[in-house]
């Protein structure tokens, strides 16, 4: 019986945190101020992770990408205008605390990996108020968002197995051997069958013969009788 090691990732520490993050975003001047927001894409990007003793700190950005209507003309009631669009990218950053799992503690020659990273809620106020073609538009925009971050803490640990190398050797040759014995069993099987199938037209032509010939012997002395 062999011994080997194997190098494992381990999972030692998992946490999660909410974190609170608020921004005001302008439009620029060049571009049409806000009539109406038609849609807003966002998502969480996490730049990078580090571990330290008991906690995880990271650095992210929000992205967020905003799509709304503008004014370009009002005629009878009616507002004319086109769809624009306005990405952001919100940096933030802060610490998610470790519980550890099977350990003592967590130190910094651990590795931390991303569980999830999403908005779990968020508000948007417009303001900063301003009439186009009498129509009121907005040039900033608040956002308010609850983003939810989860890490799990992984160690590379080398753990020591039993390899029973005889009992494979053994399987190894007895798997072998039956290969052997059946091929050999084959081979003789043929040789017989061959040999038996000689014998057997031999005996069965000189049965023949002899019963042909005493039947045609017969039916020629009963010919030879009658005349």
């Amino acid at each position: 019986m062999k011994k080997k090691i194997l190098q494992v990732p381990v999972i030692v520490g998992k946490g999660s945190e909410q974190f609170f993050v608020e921004k005001d975003l302008c439009i620029a001047p060049s571009n049409p101020p806000i009539y109406k927001i038609e849609k807003i894409d966002k998502k969480v990007v996490i730049i990078d992770a580090n571990v330290i003793p008991g906690k995880v700190i990271f650095n992210a950005y929000i992205w967020k990408n905003i799509t709304y209507k503008t004014v370009e003309d009002v005629c009878d009631g009616v507002v004319y205008g086109q769809i624009h669009h306005a990405t952001f990218k919100i940096p933030f950053g802060g610490f998610v605390e470790m519980k550890a799992i099977g350990c003592d503690k967590i130190d910094e020659c651990d590795t931390a990996e991303l569980l999830e990273a999403f908005v779990e809620g968020e508000k948007d106020f417009l303001h900063n108020e301003t009439i186009c073609k009498g129509q009121k538009v907005f040039c900033s925009l608040l956002e308010k968002d609850v983003v939810k971050i989860a890490f799990k803490v992984i160690r590379t640990e080398h753990i020591p197995v039993c390899v029973d190398d005889d009992k494979y050797d053994d399987d190894k040759k007895d798997k072998e051997k039956c290969k052997c014995d059946k091929f050999d069993d084959d081979k003789k099987e043929d040789k017989c069958d061959k040999n038996d199938k000689f014998d057997f037209k031999d005996d069965k032509w000189d049965k023949r013969y002899d019963c042909r010939g005493d039947y045609y012997a017969n039916c020629r002395g009963t010919y030879h009788k009658k005349w």
